[in-house]
């Protein structure tokens, strides 16, 4: 009773603080902000994946977007919502949201720099802590396909995940939501918007979320992976100031994670959602960016400015062995403050240069720099039940400590220049200099005696000039095809166990592709072919004193290439119709390997095996229908389903999760500024694993979300 009064008291505040914020705007007609009335229209989506606002249908790469419409009527609320049904891109995720990976066309990262970088209020995320947070006031959500090394920089090997907020507006309008469902889902949610006086717009979204963990502790009868979140965004907008825009925002968020759920990957199998673990653990998050964009739009030049501050801290706890045996326990605290700074200049979007009659030119200049401090101390506790002669545990119980310092100081130049022939051909070159210079204070002791104290002071500076080049050709304002030849990067850096360093990452890719529209512009069919080649990948592999001990190394070089093809489909006003497919072929070249144990390390052969998390297909398929019906009501269906094929898990492709359907459906109705829904995530209940990884002699995991049924009501203002 005191939790549902605790929800109930939120749920009021939020309502209170929306109408408040609402009333105090200037009087204006409410807006409903529901979405179903009607189905998106994708070719007039506007993007910005070239650092540049041009329409989606014209963008001479493989990009796919998820817009504000398509967000909402899906009930996406974070990153793997968003991503589904995306070609080649799979999220390997843990119950902890601050482990969350992802792979494109098989390129992604473990516990190192991102090998896809995200994106958020235009601001890379530096590290994968804080890449999957929960959508607000998303305007879209761009998913970049092949490296974006040019405009991007480091992190950008697979691609980029470029998530962009919605401007505040001038119409006042708001909305609070309200989610109930299974497995104690409870979700609350409020967002306003509108004029503040002055010239000054302004918008809030915030909210709360938890929801009871899914695998049960067979040793307590708890549940192991709870979630529990507040979260919000704000936005002050000036526009108009003479050539001058200038907006404030703000995000914060602050997760209480449950443990991992972390099991026997056999036992996972045969007895899904249950686990034994004698100690429950935790995974905290709380993380903060603020960001200042300044814009000019000259006659001439455009300017645009984005600074930013990203902090972020962790505290995690965890039952390291994952079993009933009190044997290893281990606590991570970290964290990171970091300030980033862009700058660029370009020509107005809508006055191209014009060298003669026929020949335009587009270009675009910018600096990026950034500065990052990141700490982090781990304890790991060999517990009193593992006492045993070596090999078979320990003499006596220890502890061994491991802490680490890392300075970032990177600075790069990047430019692009588009040429446009009779309007027809396109012509781009990028070009971007990355120079990163890093150090470390890496130190480890232990309250055993036969484990000697450590201390090391690396550094090392990386620099890297990444290409990208691309010819396009309109046959008519409809029918485009390119070709695109594009470099990815990733820097090198250090590890606490393991070998000292690790080297740079590249990845070089060639890409053929058409964007088409049909029927009066009714059916958008776009396609690509890619071939992507890398060298010294970077890859996550287990080794030290315990079998949860991870380092980096550079195990060689991988190819992926494969065939990507996304139709969507409005034949009249009130349907939509979606449907995607992709083909992968990604493996480990001749001669990569990859080491192993403890020292002095042993090397295994993965020449040949697949990369993980790359199923060799993909693909999803869904309709969205709405609908008239009497009493000033109109009612909605949507349903999708997501596939692949057989995915491995790790460069040894010891373990896999076989081929995999998800089906989900929502339905509801609106009545003017109401909107209620059922849905359902996961509707067959199809029991799978998410994520596993070698773990000693075996494989240990975590099962997917199981079917969750829920109601979601909408207030619009």
């Amino acid at each position: 009773m005191l939790f549902f009064t605790r929800r109930s008291r939120f749920l009021l505040v939020s309502a209170l603080a929306a109408g408040t914020f609402v009333n105090t705007l200037r009087a204006a007609p409410a807006t409903n902000h529901t979405a179903s009335g009607s189905a998106s229209n994708s070719f007039a989506i506007t993007v910005t994946a070239r650092k540049s606002p041009e329409p989606l249908q014209e963008v001479p790469g493989a990009v796919t977007v998820r817009s504000a419409v398509d967000l909402a009527s899906a009930g996406a609320r974070d990153l793997r919502d968003a991503a589904s049904g995306t070609p080649n891109l799979t999220l390997a995720d843990f119950s902890s949201r601050q482990l969350t990976f992802p792979y494109v066309r098989g390129i992604g990262s473990g516990q190192n720099d991102p090998g896809v970088a995200t994106y958020i209020d235009g601001v890379p995320q530096l590290s994968y802590i804080t890449a999957n947070q929960e959508l607000l006031d998303a305007d879209r959500v761009e998913f970049l396909r092949g490296p974006q090394g040019a405009l991007y920089g480091n992190g950008a090997l697979g691609g980029v995940i470029n998530i962009v907020p919605r401007l505040p507006s001038a119409t006042p309008g708001g909305s609070v939501s309200l989610t109930a469902g299974s497995h104690g889902l409870f979700d609350s949610r409020v967002s306003a918007t509108g004029p503040l006086g002055g010239g000054l717009l302004g918008s809030f979204s915030g909210g709360f979320a938890t929801r009871d963990g899914y695998t049960k502790n067979d040793v307590t009868g708890h549940n192991l992976d709870s979630q529990q979140a507040w979260f919000g965004h704000a936005q002050l907008y000036l526009p108009n100031q003479g050539d001058w825009d200038f907006r404030l925002s703000v995000t914060g968020e602050s997760d209480r994670d449950g443990d991992y759920a972390l099991y026997d990957l056999a036992n996972l199998r045969a007895n899904p959602y249950h686990a034994s673990h004698d100690y429950e653990g935790c995974n905290d998050r709380d993380l903060l960016q603020p960001v200042f964009t300044a814009r000019r739009h000259g006659d001439a030049v455009e300017f645009t400015s984005i600074t930013a501050l990203q902090w972020w801290r962790t505290h995690s706890r965890t039952d390291l062995d994952y079993t009933a045996l009190d044997l290893m326990r281990q606590r991570v605290d970290a964290i990171s403050v970091a300030g980033t700074e862009e700058l660029r200049l370009a020509s107005p979007v809508d006055a191209p240069v014009a060298l003669t009659d026929r020949l335009n030119l587009h270009w675009l200049a910018g600096a990026f720099f950034f500065a990052s401090r990141t700490q982090r101390e781990t304890l790991t506790d060999y517990r009193p039940g593992g006492v045993a002669p070596p090999p078979f545990g320990w003499l006596f119980p220890y502890q061994e400590e491991k802490d680490s310092c890392q300075h970032d100081l990177g600075a790069s130049l990047f430019g692009q220049t588009t040429l446009t022939l009779d309007k027809a051909w396109e012509l781009t070159l990028g070009l971007r200099d990355d120079f990163e210079h890093r150090a470390a204070k890496l130190a480890s002791q232990a309250t055993a005696f036969f484990i000697p104290p450590t201390a090391s002071t690396p550094e090392r500076d990386f620099n890297q000039v990444c290409p990208d080049v691309s010819l396009a050709y309109h046959f008519t304002p409809d029918f485009l095809a390119y070709v695109k030849v594009s470099e990815g990067y990733r820097a090198g850096g250090f590890n606490a166990e393991g070998p000292a360093s690790y080297n740079p990452e590249t990845s070089w890719n060639y890409e053929a592709g058409l964007k088409t529209l049909w029927f009066d512009r009714q059916l958008i069919a776009n396609a690509a072919l890619f071939r992507t080649v890398w060298h010294d990948m970077q890859l996550n592999v287990p080794v030290g004193s315990n079998p949860y001990n991870y380092c980096v190394e550079n195990a060689g070089r991988a190819r992926s290439q494969g065939a990507e093809l996304e139709l969507r489909a409005t034949p009249c006003r009130d349907l939509e119709l979606f449907a995607g497919g992709a083909l992968l072929d990604a493996d480990f070249r001749p001669g990569s390997q990859t080491l192993t144990g403890t020292p002095p390390y042993t090397t295994l052969n993965i020449g040949g095996n697949d990369l993980p998390f790359a199923p060799h297909v993909t693909w999803n398929a869904g309709a969205q229908l709405s609908r008239d019906l009497p009493c000033n009501l109109r009612g909605f269906v949507r349903t999708d389903v997501t596939g692949m094929t057989r995915s491995f898990f790790d460069p040894s492709n010891g373990a896999s999760q076989g081929a995999l359907a998800l089906v989900n459906l929502r339905f509801g109705v609106e009545a003017g500024n109401w909107r209620a829904e059922l849905w359902a995530k996961n509707l067959f209940d199809r029991r799978y694993i998410a994520m596993a990884l070698p773990y000693g002699v075996n494989y240990i995991g975590e099962n997917g979300a199981p079917r969750t049924l829920g109601m979601t009501l909408t207030r619009a203002f």
